[in-house]
């Protein structure tokens, strides 16, 4: 428990003590005897993980828990009460509906069989000096693996306990001390440990806010200590801890409020509070701190706070009734489904005999209380239809075979709900599924869409459980914590009025791609797709390699024609993501840094955990453009080196070739040895080889999908915005002399008088706007407050872009004078080739200077000439695009031109210089290799 607590806002009215609640027994025989029946004549089964919930014999188990100690300690040491005020305890716990019991210190098997004969299942806490260096002592960090392993092994095998908690709420100043990744790795080897002496029990860490930023991904359970006392606080703050804990189930493991500060009543409104929001928010269970007031910490018993649900005589406080009412409706109360709108479930099947009797089936459990299953039938061969008439819920609808996007209008048009879900054919969903990804669309607000995550399923064959692990798989990609960009076609829900708004889904995505458009499509009319983690659904993937290169060249035909209907989101031929990628996929999450500011000192009680993307390098071995190069230099060299070659040449294109093979197999093995394979049933050698050569073979399939998508493109259809889009204009004079002064590093500014106020937010609005209509520019992207010399940026090649920036001057009585300024800001790329044709022209002319032969140096001099003056031309027609707009926009609002020129300006801001100098030398010393190496290719062919 941390020792910080923020002042609390009480919410409701407190809730009356039940006189139904029973009287305290003083003996142990006044314990039911029916109770207190053997452990060891009971089965109980054990529990365990289901995506981000608990599974306790086939039922779903949340842990409605309730914290017990530390007490002091007795003459031998051991910090717990008698036996017989232990049974008493228990037994008033089970009656408040509590069913977990959360310890401290270790106990005693007699005290887990007490637990066991009131069906409470105990969090055994496994206490070591954490609040010291320990790392610092090697004897301790022995001493403290060998206790904990010895605990695991003694009590392991009892049916009464819940799971392991691996230490708990290491002090941040500690964790400063050690750094972050010496902890993580002590925290993973304990664990590792743990579970090979203890397979089949559960581990977490009980973490906290200043601690937040550890990646102990590799726990069984996330469980975080959390006292906020504000309702939408703690939600905020929930929605965060969901996309930490990822596909695992996250547990709040420490929650309560004291009495004396905030009196009794107040305890009860905020505890039961704590409890109540975590259900909501999809936890797997709240624990509350604490059972009694009688705490003992530090070597004294604790007077000044007073947590419990009862006091020191076990008298129950208002807290406690509070607390036993929502446990007793978790996860939502029965009232709260009572006005939830029909929601219409749509599931597009094509061929899907082998798994559609299993989704039915799931979808017929929802606990949601208003729903219809409409399956539509694309043109099945097989059983489909027939399975799907044998479900009485289920609507089926028959239809010739017309695609993806097809059948989803189709359901839509059938749907009678205000709400459509989508899921697929070969998903299995949660049980609250439903609820929860309806929960986002409740609120009247600019959410009209949810999505949730997609898990794979524990029973799925080998090869589809590593095809899981591969990248290329459907997932999520958040904006912040409650707003995703993109949510997965097997998970997702609208509102089925913005659908029709928006046309529906566009029928040429025959079999990938749809989800993705009709995200954009309806972002781009302001509206929000809201994400909701605890809405699970297990997704079956592909069971063969086969049938992972089709689907993974569907993708990449799908990505093409999404280029064609939204070239604003791509550049350079990848998609442009404003949001996160979260995948547990470790070459997903490669992608992605952090960056944690601990405030001054590392004194942030809730510390800013940032993500950055890494160096654009890192993808580069994945890349199939990478791959090729390798290949050719490679077998380039072999050749020269068979022919008889020059010995150095062969060496340096075979050397450059191996390399870059080299680096690609290493990649990927490495990739493949972070994915955990403990769940696959086959052998880690096995499974590590194949998700190896899964990351290989990807990005080739996803480039075949790309190429079959341009060889065959649909028909673009266009909106009536985009009907009107502005043609391609051809610079002026006046425009390729702004470009030469761009290009040279001057800074052009645009000037506007207004007699009446306008803002800057509203041009830059109306200027992006007219920007993105030009089919000449691929991608305008708007800067969202990490830059300070730019507002919208225009790209206009792998060299640069123009940086646009406004500024609206108050001249009093409502009169202002707009200024536009705009730059072109080189990237390391154009920075690195500029560098590099100077080389060659000055190299080429040299060379013809000294082996008299002009032709070099007149070719390269052509060469330099075409590719400036392709550079200006693209640079002089955006900067005519961004003139037309600012000019026509300026009319429109009523403004007066006045005179403007060009200002000097630094080629490079200076607090780029360093980036673009690291940047440039790495692409430099790449393309003079491959331009080296391609130079002596050249001269053994024709030599």
């Amino acid at each position: 428990m941390t020792g910080n607590h923020p002042s609390v806002t009480l919410l409701g009215a407190s809730l009356p003590v039940s006189g139904a609640l029973p009287p305290i027994a003083t003996t142990a025989a006044q314990i039911d005897p029916v109770v207190r029946g053997d452990p060891a004549s009971r089965a109980v089964a054990r529990v365990v993980t289901d995506g981000k919930f608990l599974l306790g014999g086939g039922q779903r188990f949340l842990a409605k828990g309730v914290t017990y100690g530390t007490f002091a300690p007795d003459t031998q040491g051991y910090q717990f009460p008698p036996l017989r005020q232990v049974a008493n305890d228990f037994r008033l716990m089970a009656s408040l509906g509590i069913n977990t019991v959360r310890v401290y210190t270790v106990p005693r098997r007699e005290l887990l069989d007490e637990a066991d004969r009131h069906d409470l299942r105990v969090m055994v806490g496994l206490p070591w000096p954490q609040h010291v260096a320990f790392l610092d002592d090697r004897q301790r960090v022995s001493h403290i693996r060998r206790e904990v392993t010895r605990t695991i092994a003694d009590l392991g095998d009892h049916p009464a306990v819940l799971m392991f908690v691996l230490g708990n709420e290491i002090p941040p100043g500690v964790v400063r001390w050690h750094g972050r990744i010496r902890i993580e790795q002590f925290l993973r080897q304990l664990y590792q440990e743990s579970k090979a002496t203890s397979p089949d029990s559960l581990f977490t860490y009980g973490n906290f806010p200043p601690t937040e930023f550890l990646d102990l991904s590799f726990l069984d359970v996330c469980a975080f200590n959390l006292y906020l006392h504000r309702d939408t606080e703690l939600r905020a703050y929930l929605a965060r801890l969901q996309n930490v804990a990822g596909q695992r189930p996250l547990l709040l493991a420490e929650a309560g409020s004291d009495s004396i500060r905030e009196g009794e009543a107040g305890q009860a409104d905020i505890t039961a509070m704590h409890a109540r929001v975590a259900f909501e928010e999809g936890a797997c269970g709240a624990v509350a701190f604490a059972w009694t007031d009688e705490w003992w910490r530090g070597g004294y018993p604790v007077e000044d706070w007073r947590f419990g649900l009862v006091d020191h005589e076990r008298r129950f406080k208002p807290a406690a009734a509070a607390v036993s009412s929502v446990f007793g409706e978790a996860p939502f109360p029965p009232e709260a489904k009572t006005s939830w709108p029909r929601v219409s479930v749509v599931v597009c099947a094509f061929n899907a005999a082998d798994t559609i009797d299993e989704c039915l089936t799931s979808l017929e459990s929802l606990t949601y209380p208003d729903y219809e299953i409409v399956l539509v039938n694309d043109g099945s061969l097989d059983r489909t239809s027939e399975i799907g008439r044998s479900h009485l819920r289920v609507r089926v609808v028959d239809t010739p075979n017309r695609g993806l996007g097809a059948a989803r209008n189709l359901g839509l048009a059938e749907a009678t709900g205000e709400i459509v879900a989508y899921t697929d054919a070969d998903v299995r969903v949660d049980r609250d599924w439903l609820t929860f990804l309806v929960q986002p669309l409740l609120p009247a607000s600019e959410v009209v869409g949810s999505g949730g995550p997609n898990l794979v399923p524990v029973d799925d064959p080998p090869m589809a459980q590593c095809i899981a692990r591969a990248p290329g798989g459907p997932t999520h990609v958040l904006l912040d914590d409650r707003v995703a960009e993109h949510v997965p076609g097997c998970n997702m829900a609208f509102q089925r009025e913005a659908l029709l708004a928006i046309g529906g889904f566009n029928p040429i995505y025959l079999r990938a791609g749809d989800d993705v458009d009709i995200c954009w499509r309806l972002q781009a009319r302001g509206w929000k797709i809201g994400f909701a983690p605890a809405a699970l659904v297990w997704h079956h993937h592909r069971s063969s390699l086969r049938s992972y290169w089709r689907q993974q060249v569907g993708y990449g035909e799908g990505e093409t024609w999404l280029m064609g209907h939204h070239p604003e989101k791509f550049l350079g031929g990848k998609m442009l993501w404003r949001g996160s990628i979260y995948s547990s996929v470790p070459f997903v999450r490669s992608l992605r840094g952090t960056r944690v500011n601990s405030g001054v000192w590392g004194t942030a009680a809730f510390p800013s955990v940032y993500r950055t993307d890494v160096h654009p390098f890192a993808f580069l071995p994945h890349s199939i453009r990478w791959q090729l190069v390798s290949f050719i230099l490679t077998l380039t060299g072999a050749s020269v080196a068979v022919r008889g070659g020059h010995p150095w040449a062969a060496a340096l294109l075979f050397g450059s070739g191996l390399v870059g093979i080299v680096v690609t197999v290493a990649r990927n093995l490495a990739y493949a040895l972070r994915s955990e394979v403990s769940s696959v049933p086959r052998s880690r050698l096995w499974s590590h080889a194949t998700i190896a050569f899964l990351h290989f073979v990807q990005p080739f399939a996803r480039a075949r999908g790309r190429i079959r998508g341009m060889l065959a493109p649909p028909e673009v259809v266009q909106s009536q915005t985009d009907s009107q889009a502005s043609p391609r204009p051809r610079p002026s004079i006046a425009d390729g002399w702004r470009a030469l002064l761009l290009i040279t590093g001057s800074v052009i500014e645009n000037r506007y008088w207004a007699e009446a106020w306008t803002s800057a937010d509203r041009y830059l609005t109306r200027l992006t706007t007219g920007m993105r209509r030009s089919r000449a520019v691929r991608t305008v992207v708007v800067d969202e407050g990490w830059s300070d010399d730019r507002d919208v940026s225009v790209f206009v090649g792998r060299w640069g872009w123009l940086d646009v920036r406004a500024l609206v001057e108050d001249h009093g009585s409502g009169k202002c004078l707009l200024r536009l300024s705009t730059h072109l800001r080189p990237t390391a790329f154009g920075l690195t080739a500029a560098l590099t044709l100077g080389v060659l022209l000055v190299g080429a002319i040299g060379a013809g200077v000294a082996y008299r032969w002009p032709v070099a140096g007149v070719v390269a001099a052509l060469m330099t000439a075409a590719v400036s003056a392709f550079a200006a031309w693209r640079t002089a027609q955006a900067a005519a695009i961004v003139g037309h707009e600012a000019s026509g926009i300026a009319r429109a609002e009523g403004m007066v031109a006045m005179p403007s020129g060009p200002a000097r300006a630094p080629l490079i801001a200076p607090t780029l210089l360093r980036t673009y100098v690291l940047r440039s030398a790495i692409i430099f010393a790449v393309m003079i290799l491959a331009l080296g190496s391609g130079a002596m290719l050249l001269r053994e062919v024709f030599r």
